[in-house]
């Protein structure tokens, strides 16, 4: 009789113990569908991007907001303006006299996002000068924000959106630039 008490107890304690492995892997379990955070660290450094559709006048508001902000402590203003082109406009004085510079430029997005400016003229107050020379002047004589290049020899200037320092891990890029529709579409993406 003890031997049947004793086989029933280990039966029962044995039951017991599937029992708890079973309710264990049950809860530990993750559902088809679930991502790990470790996998989400691990994962694709691309990110999640939105195609952002943006007008002109929107687009010359940011630009000059970031343009502003990497210029604080410059006395020269730089301003960026969108209509029919792309212009850029700044004062530099020379010899006490302050000259007001327009620069207009063709905006071409290039493979890597960022916004290539092909000039198309120069205006230095009434003075008729190279393009070549105002560009070299203004790389020269502005310390522009690091996501500006004036390549003076090519006669053009390189919006690198992609180096804009944007806060949170969100980077932008070009995808079109289309003044005559006034239709920008810019990707920004998010970072994991």
């Amino acid at each position: 009789m003890m031997r049947k008490w004793r086989l029933a107890f280990f039966a029962l304690l044995a039951l017991n113990a599937l029992a708890l492995v079973g309710a264990v892997l049950y809860v530990t379990t993750p559902p088809k569908d679930y991502t790990s955070y470790q996998a989400l660290e691990n994962g694709p450094a691309a990110g999640n991007t939105v195609v952002v559709n943006t007008t002109k006048a929107d687009f010359e508001g940011i630009a000059n907001t970031y343009i502003q902000r990497a210029m604080k402590d410059q006395p020269i203003p730089l301003a960026l303006s969108v209509t029919d082109d792309v212009s850029i406009s700044t004062e530099l004085t020379v010899f006490s006299v302050t000259l007001p510079i327009l620069m207009k430029f063709e905006p071409l997005v290039q493979k890597d996002g960022n916004l290539l400016l092909e000039q198309k003229s120069v205006e230095v107050g009434m003075l008729d000068i190279p393009p070549e020379s105002a560009l070299k002047l203004l790389r020269d004589s502005v310390d522009l924000p690091d996501f500006m290049e004036v390549m003076p020899k090519d006669e053009e200037v390189v919006l690198k959106l992609t180096e804009i320092p944007l806060d949170g891990g969100i980077s932008v890029r070009a995808a079109s630039f289309n003044l005559e529709d006034d239709d920008i579409r810019l990707l920004v993406t998010i970072e994991p």
